[in-house]
C-alpha cells in the first residue's frame, strides 16, 4: 500500500510541474536560509563547549565598590586561585591567566625575522583544566617549568616551518633567557573565547620581585582572569561566598572597599559579558567581536519565519488546486478510501516535496557554506563531521515542514463528501479561500517588517562608518611602536618622518581614536577638593595632535615641545566635570590611576596645568557616549608613546609607507614596521553590525523571494480560474489594463493591508534595536514608506506576468477552453 501511495505522489507533482517546482524551490530556499541563520546561531551558543568539563569551569567576578564607585571585572588575585584549592573543598583546580601586551617572538636561528606577538601567561593548571588538543608534549608537564612556552601549529609553522618543535627555542625580547618549545597546540576553533597562539609558563616570572611579593600578599587584586574547576554538583554561589570569607580571612581591605565574588560559567562568556571588564584580558577578543544575546534571539525568530513563509507557500498552493483533484478524491473515496488513508497519501506528498528541497538545500549548503564563512569569520560546516545536534535540528526542521505545510491541505482534501465530488462541487470554500488570504498577508508583513528594518539597520551602519566624530580618519596611517628604542628617538623619528614628500604631519601618542588596546584612566578634581575626584580616560600627545588630527580647539593653547610634562588639556565632557569653562593654567591632581579598571592610589598625587580645551571627539565606538578625556603631553609620568601617525597623500601611497618604514628600520632594526590605515581601524567598532546587517538583508531578501514564489503560484491560478471571465469581458471591450487591474487588485490590497501592521512592528523593533547606541540614527518617515512601497512594487511584478498574459489571451481561445 504504501508503494502505491509514493507511486501516486510522484505521479501528482511531475502532473503539476509547474506547482511542484514552485514549492521545491519555495522550500528549498527556505530550508537554506534556515540553515544558515541555524549553524551561525549554533555555533554562538555552543561557545567554549569543546572543553570537556565546561559545565564545571567557572570563571571568577569580582564586583568592587571604592567611595562609592561600582567595578565588575573578570578579574581575581593570585591567593584567591592559589589558597581556595586547600580551603574550599568544592574546588577541583583553578588556573591563572595573564596578558602582559605584546612583544617580539624570534627564533633564535633566524633572528632577522621579527613579528610581534601577545604575550599570554598561565600557570601550569591552564591545560590540565581546558581541554585544547596538543599535536606535541605532555600536557601535564608542559607548563610546569621556567622558561618553557607552548605554541600553536600556526605559530610553528609561521617560525620554523614545521609543527616538529619540541625542544626548540624562541626568545621574547623582554625575557634573557631562551624559551624551551614543550608543546604544540592545535589551532583553535573559531568558536573560542581564548584566541592565543601562544602560552609562556607563570614559572618564569617567580623568580622576579614584584611576582613574589604577589605569592606572599595579592589577595584581592585583578590582575589575573581566574578560573576554577568545580566539582560535580557544587553550588557555584556557595563557592563565591567561601571565595569571600577567605580572602577576609586573611586581608583587610581598605576603608570604603566593599567586594563580592561571582562565578560565571564558561559557556556564558561569550554572550553573558556584558558590562564585565576583562581584568588580564585572556584573549585578543575584543568586546566588538562579543556575543549578542539580542541578535541570537532576532535570529532565530527570522530563521522560524522563512521556514515559516516557504511552509505557507506549500498551504497556499495546495489548497488553491484543490479543485484539480476533486474527481481523484470522489472516486477513491465511492471505493472505499478511508480518510486516514487520504490524510496519509497526501501527507506523503509534502513528505517528498520536503525531501526533495532538503537534499538540495544540503548540496547547494556545500557551495555557499564557505561563502557564508568568509564574511561571518565562522568555521560552519553541514557534512558528516558536523555535531550531530546539527543534523538532528536539520532533519527536525524537514519533518516540521512536511508536517505544518501539509496537515491542512491534507485534512481539506479528504474531508469532502465523494457525492458531492462526482457531481463536481468546487473544493474551494470560503474557508480555504480566507485561509490563503490569511496566509498572503502573514507572508507580506514578515516580509514589509524585514525590508523595513533591514533600511533602518543599512542607515545604522552608514552612519557608524560616516559620521563626523569631531577628527580627521582618512589618510591616517598609524605605525605601532613596539621597543624601547623606537620611544627613545621619538623626536628625531618624528621629524624624519614628517620631511617626508608625502606626509603632510606627525604626531607622537600613547593611544589613538578607535584604539583596540585599553585607555588608561584617572581620578581628578580640582582645588584640593578630594570629595569631588572625577573618573576620566586619559592619553599622552605631543604638539602635533590636534594639527594631525584635526581637532578643534576652543579654549586655551596647545601644547608645546618645551617644559609641558606638567600640562593637559580637556576635552568639553571632562572640562564640564571639573567645573572648568576656561583654560587658564587651572591646577588639578591627579591622585589615582587605574590600570584593568582597578584605581591604584598614587603616594604622591600628580599636579597638572591645564592649559586647553578641545571640542569634543569620538575616541570610543559611537555605542557609547563621549566620556571626560584627559590628554597629557608626551613625555609625563602617567603614560609614554605607543603610535606614530601620519597624514599622508593620497598619491604614491605605497611609496610613503616604505619611506616610513625606513625611518623606523633605521633607528631601531628590532622593532619590525606594523601599521593600519585609521579608517580602517574605526570600521571594526562596526564589524558585528556590518555582518549582521548583510545577514538581516540576505534574510530579507529570502522571503521577499518565497513570498514571491508563492504569489507567483496563485496569480497563475486564479488567472486559470477566471479565464472565461476574462473572455467574455475582452468580447465585450474591456481593455488589458481594466483586466489586469481586475486580477491584480486582490492581491494589493492583502499586500496594503500588511503594510499598514507591519509599518508599526518595524518601528518598534528598529526603536528597540538602536537603543543599543549611544548615538543613532532616527527613523525618518520615508523609511517604513520606502519600505512598503518595495513591497507593492515587489508583488505587482510578480502578480503581473500571469495576469498580463491571461488579460492579452486571445478570447476565441479561453471561451472554448473546458
Amino acid at each position: 500500500m504504501f508503494r502505491n501511495y509514493v507511486k501516486i505522489a510522484w505521479r501528482t507533482l511531475f502532473k503539476n510541474k509547474l506547482y511542484s517546482l514552485l514549492n521545491i524551490a519555495g522550500l528549498t530556499f527556505g530550508l537554506i536560509c534556515f540553515f544558515l541563520i541555524g549553524l551561525f546561531v549554533f555555533d554562538e551558543l555552543t561557545f567554549d563547549e569543546q572543553h570537556s568539563n565546561a559545565d564545571r569551569i567557572y570563571r571568577l567576578i569580582e564586583h568592587k565598590s571604592e567611595k562609592g564607585e561600582q567595578t565588575v571585572i573578570a578579574g581575581g588575585s593570585f591567593k584567591i586561585s592559589e589558597e581556595s584549592k586547600k580551603a574550599i573543598g568544592e574546588v577541583e583546580n583553578s588556573t591563572r591567566i595573564s596578558r602582559i601586551g605584546r612583544a617580539n617572538l624570534i627564533n633564535p636561528d633566524k633572528p632577522e625575522i621579527n613579528f610581534q606577538e601577545d604575550v599570554t601567561v598561565v600557570d601550569g593548571n591552564f591545560l590540565k583544566i581546558f581541554d585544547f588538543p596538543l599535536v606535541e608534549g605532555n600536557r601535564e608537564t608542559a607548563l610546569v617549568e621556567p622558561n618553557t612556552i607552548v605554541i600553536t601549529e600556526e605559530l610553528a609553522l609561521n617560525r620554523f616551518n614545521t609543527t616538529k618543535v619540541l625542544g626548540k627555542t624562541l626568545k621574547f625580547s623582554f625575557i634573557d633567557s631562551p624559551l624551551k618549545i614543550t608543546g604544540v597546540l592545535k589551532n583553535h576553533k573559531k568558536n573560542s573565547s581564548f584566541n592565543f597562539n601562544n602560552l609562556l609558563s607563570e614559572a618564569t616570572n617567580h623568580s622576579a620581585s614584584y611576582f613574589k611579593d604577589m605569592m606572599q600578599n595579592d589577595w584581592l587584586s585583578s590582575n589575573f582572569s581566574v578560573y576554577f574547576l568545580l566539582k560535580p554538583q557544587s553550588d557555584p554561589e556557595r563557592v563565591a561566598l567561601n571565595l569571600k570569607n577567605l580572602v577576609l580571612k586573611n586581608f583587610k581591605p581598605e576603608a570604603g572597599t566593599t567586594f563580592s565574588y561571582g562565578l560565571q560559567n564558561l559557556k556564558d562568556v561569550h554572550l553573558q559579558s556584558e558590562g564585565i571588564y576583562d581584568g588580564a584580558r585572556n584573549s585578543n577578543v575584543s568586546a566588538m567581536a562579543q556575543g549578542n544575546p539580542l541578535y541570537i534571539k532576532i535570529f532565530i525568530y527570522i530563521a522560524l519565519f522563512v521556514l515559516l513563509i516557504a511552509g505557507i507557500n506549500y498551504i497556499n498552493l495546495s489548497t488553491a488546486k484543490a479543485s484539480n483533484r476533486s474527481k481523484e478524491i470522489g472516486v477513491r473515496k465511492s471505493l472505499g478510501a478511508e480518510k486516514g488513508s487520504l490524510v496519509t497519501q497526501f501527507l506523503l506528498e509534502a513528505f517528498i516535496i520536503t525531501t526533495v528541497s532538503f537534499v538540495l538545500s544540503v548540496l547547494l549548503l556545500q557551495v555557499i557554506i564557505p561563502l557564508f564563512n568568509q564574511f561571518t569569520n565562522k568555521e560552519l560546516s553541514l557534512n558528516f563531521n558536523t555535531d550531530y545536534r546539527i543534523w538532528l535540528l536539520a532533519i527536525g526542521a524537514c519533518i516540521f515542514t512536511s508536517l505544518f505545510s501539509g496537515f491542512y491541505p491534507a485534512f481539506l482534501l479528504s474531508s469532502f463528501k465523494p457525492l458531492n465530488l462526482l457531481k463536481g462541487m468546487k473544493m474551494n470554500s470560503n474557508l480555504a479561500s480566507n485561509l490563503r488570504k490569511g496566509l498572503v498577508f502573514t507572508q507580506f508583513t514578515i516580509s514589509t517588517v524585514l525590508i523595513i528594518c533591514t533600511l533602518v539597520v543599512y542607515e545604522q551602519v552608514k552612519y557608524l562608518n560616516n559620521t563626523n566624530l569631531g577628527f580627521r580618519k582618512d589618510q591616517m596611517v598609524v605605525i605601532d611602536v613596539n621597543t624601547g628604542a623606537a620611544r627613545k628617538n621619538m623626536i628625531s623619528i618624528k621629524e624624519e618622518m614628517a620631511k617626508i614628500s608625502g606626509v603632510k604631519s606627525v604626531s607622537a601618542t600613547s593611544r589613538v581614536p578607535g584604539e583596540w588596546k585599553t585607555y588608561r584612566k584617572i581620578k581628578a578634581y580640582t582645588d584640593n577638593r578630594v570629595e569631588a575626584e572625577k573618573q576620566s580616560y586619559y592619553f599622552a600627545a605631543d604638539e602635533k595632535f590636534i594639527e594631525t588630527f584635526n581637532v578643534k580647539l576652543l579654549s586655551g593653547r596647545n601644547f608645546e615641545q618645551v617644559a609641558d610634562s606638567g600640562a593637559v588639556i580637556l576635552n568639553e565632557t571632562a572640562a564640564k566635570a571639573l567645573n572648568i569653562q576656561e583654560a587658564n593654567n587651572q591646577l588639578i591632581t591627579i591622585p589615582s590611576i587605574a590600570q584593568a579598571e582597578i584605581f591604584n592610589t598614587l603616594d604622591n598625587p600628580i599636579q597638572m596645568r591645564v592649559v586647553g580645551i578641545v571640542k569634543d571627539f569620538h575616541f570610543q565606538s559611537l555605542k557609547s557616549k563621549i566620556e571626560p578625556l584627559v590628554l597629557g603631553y608626551i613625555k609625563n609620568p602617567i603614560h609614554s608613546v605607543d603610535y606614530y601617525t601620519a597624514r599622508i597623500e593620497s598619491m604614491n601611497i605605497q611609496s610613503t609607507l616604505d619611506k616610513l618604514k625606513a625611518v623606523l628600520v633605521n633607528n631601531d632594526k628590532d622593532d619590525p614596521f606594523e601599521y593600519h590605515f585609521l579608517d580602517e581601524q574605526l570600521k571594526l567598532f562596526y564589524m558585528e553590525d556590518a555582518r549582521r546587517q548583510k545577514i538581516l538583508i540576505w534574510a530579507a531578501l529570502s522571503t521577499i523571494f518565497i513570498a514571491c514564489l508563492g504569489l507567483f503560484g496563485l496569480a497563475t491560478y486564479a488567472a486559470e480560474l477566471r479565464i472565461k471571465e476574462i473572455g467574455v469581458r475582452k468580447v465585450l471591450g474591456a481593455s488589458v489594463f481594466s483586466l489586469t487591474t481586475l486580477l491584480t487588485k486582490d492581491f494589493l490590497k492583502l499586500v496594503l493591508i500588511s503594510i499598514i501592521v507591519a509599518a508599526p512592528l518595524a518601528w518598534w523593533g528598529a526603536n528597540a534595536w538602536l537603543k543599543e547606541y549611544a548615538y543613532h540614527i532616527d527613523i525618518a518617515w520615508w523609511m517604513p514608506i520606502t519600505g512598503g512601497l518595495m513591497a507593492i512594487l515587489i508583488a505587482i511584478l510578480t502578480v503581473s506576468y500571469n495576469t498580463i498574459k491571461a488579460a492579452l489571451l486571445n478570447p476565441v481561445k479561453s471561451l472554448k477552453t473546458e
